[in-house]
């Protein structure tokens, strides 16, 4: 029996995970064979993970380019109970290899990692009140109160219905696990109302003034600095090579035993520190004074310390992010999946159309194309210029996998450059630099255009506050004001927005035709003058029918035809 997980990467070298009666094992409590129970291996066949430890490391299940996603079970928040540390191993393991949904035999892990997300919930209140088991669930009064400890978390519906579709699951594992379980499944979505009022709330959009005041100025960073794309890399290079001399100095130093204090086998975070401080005082020049260099140009003129250099890039990164996001509609793990050569573009019946390639993951992993901008052609070569070097660093390193990532940051000249995976913070910090308050204007735009995310405006959209940008509102936004200004239809945009029925696509622009009626100004002048073609339209029709000689029908027709011979006049 092997693990019932969609294999998305489909590199493994080494010969599967076999199944174990762990069942057996715990009712003979031989728990050192449980305990050297194989989880997984690494790509290479190496085993990687026990049924001992608190993480199961299950990345080789994932997709090699989606890097915003959750791989790994983690136990550790239960560590103080024993017993409950068991049992809900027992039931992870259950998933993985005996039964783990109701629809396929596999399913992603990442499905399973947010199941055991949700049941969290749930064992936590079970080791806070000193409880053994979820068996204990079977008591009313137990039951009573996780309900009460789930309702004073303020939890949303969708968060509940999770947090009972998990419980579910572990009840169609009981005749496997030997647990005493409540035999009738729980309704997750009827139960979740009668603990919250909570409902789903659809992603805000982004008011338009505020949209255009973010995406003009991501639209001229990128405009500036994409002819000075090579100079970037230069710089960041120089910094790099002007660190790495520094480090070899140091590391000489402590090869010939001048500087023992640095010499030591435990490495702490103080002698990193320490180390940082002496590469920095022998390197070949000072940061400043490669910085400085280039202060003369308009661009770089305040580039004069290491913070500002970063905070540079930075923006730089997010600008990039957001033509990229903004005028394709991506969602946030498709963006994340770009490479440098994503963008492309095409002659169509002599138009010419620009497009990016990337992946989709949300029903399997698939290479397809979205239509785009042409902004997003220099915000992509920007970003690929930009992080050659880096990209090369991690080939060197044989990091094959992410040197073929675009997003890319180098959080300290010690460490390689990572794949940026969470991108909020950053879209947050360009908000609060680049972007106005929110205005009373905007709240009421807002109401219209978001009739499904009242209770977000209301928490989330605070008067004279910054906005609270989001990767998603990109998606949503592109939706709405595509239906609002008339620029495509519905089905247009499900082609774009890769879905498979067109009710999503609906949903994500609901409030577009609301907004677009709301913006008519009626023509007092106009509306008279049709008020009066319609009265002398309906006279000139009364006056047809008792002057004329056409014969009319019904009761009432054959009156009029008896009044035509004795019409008064005047």
């Amino acid at each position: 029996m092997h693990p019932l997980i969609k294999n998305s990467n489909n590199t493994f070298k080494g010969s599967p995970v076999e199944f174990t009666n762990v069942i057996e094992l715990k009712n003979k409590e031989d728990w050192v064979a449980l305990d050297k129970c194989l989880i997984s291996r690494d790509e290479e066949g190496r085993a990687i993970s026990f049924f001992k430890d608190d993480i199961w490391y299950m990345g080789v299940y994932a997709s090699d380019f989606q890097v915003s996603q959750k791989t790994n079970f983690d136990f550790s928040f239960i560590n103080s109970s024993e017993k409950l540390t068991l049992e809900l191993k027992l039931i992870v393991y259950g998933w993985i290899f005996y039964k783990n949904s109701t629809r396929s035999n596999h399913v992603k892990i990442q499905t399973l990692v947010n199941r055991l997300s949700a049941l969290k919930k749930v064992y936590i209140f079970l080791n806070e009140n000193n409880y053994n088991s979820i068996s204990e669930l079977n008591n009313k009064v137990v039951s009573q109160k996780l309900d009460t400890y789930l309702i004073n978390k303020d939890l949303a519906q969708r968060t509940l219905e999770h947090v009972f579709s998990g419980i579910n699951s572990i009840i169609r594992l009981q005749s496997w696990l030997n647990l005493d379980l409540p035999i009738s499944l729980s309704k997750p979505y009827e139960h979740a109302l009668k603990l919250s009022n909570k409902s789903p709330q659809q992603t805000l959009s982004i008011p338009e003034r505020i949209a255009d005041e973010l995406y003009a100025k991501a639209i001229e960073l990128v405009e500036d600095f994409y002819p000075h794309r090579d100079l970037l890399a230069t710089i960041e290079k120089e910094l790099q090579e002007n660190y790495l001399a520094g480090k070899e100095i140091v590391n000489q130093k402590k090869e010939l035993g001048i500087w023992k204090f640095l010499d030591k086998q435990e490495k702490s975070s103080k002698l990193n520190h320490m180390q940082a401080q002496e590469i920095s005082k022998v390197t070949p020049f000072k940061t400043s004074d490669i910085l400085s260099r280039y202060s003369s140009m308009t661009l770089f003129k305040d580039l004069k310390s290491v913070p500002k250099w970063k905070k540079l890039y930075g923006r730089i990164t997010t600008a990039c992010y957001i033509c990229c996001g903004a005028f394709s509609g991506m969602r946030d793990s498709e963006l994340s999946a770009l490479k440098p050569d994503s963008y492309y573009c095409d002659d169509i019946n002599g138009q010419k159309f620009h497009f990016i390639r990337s992946k989709t993951f949300k029903l399997g992993e698939k290479d397809t194309t979205w239509v785009t901008a042409p902004i997003t052609q220099k915000a992509i070569e920007l970003m690929s210029c930009f992080t050659k070097y880096w990209r090369k660093e991690l080939l060197e390193k044989g990091l094959q996998k992410e040197s073929e990532y675009l997003w890319l940051n180098r959080t300290a000249r010690s460490k390689l450059p990572v794949v940026i995976s969470k991108w909020p913070d950053r879209l947050q910090l360009f908000s609060e630099t680049y972007g106005t308050v929110i205005k009373k204007e905007d709240l009421v735009e807002l109401v219209k255009s978001n009739p499904n995310a009242l209770d977000n405006i209301n928490k989330l959209c605070i008067l004279s506050k910054s906005w609270p940008l989001k990767p998603h509102q990109f998606r949503r936004s592109l939706a709405l004001y595509t239906i609002k200004h008339r620029l495509g239809s519905c089905s247009s945009l499900q082609q774009q927005f890769k879905h498979t029925y067109l009710q999503m696509t609906e949903w994500y622009s609901v409030g577009g035709i609301a907004s677009r009626l709301s913006d008519l100004e009626i023509d007092n002048d106009f509306q008279q003058l049709l008020e009066n073609t319609k009265l002398e339209e309906t006279t000139n029709k009364f006056f047809s029918m008792v002057h004329g000689n056409s014969p009319l029908s019904g009761s009432h027709g054959k009156a009029i035809m008896d009044m035509r011979e004795d019409i008064p006049y005047i």
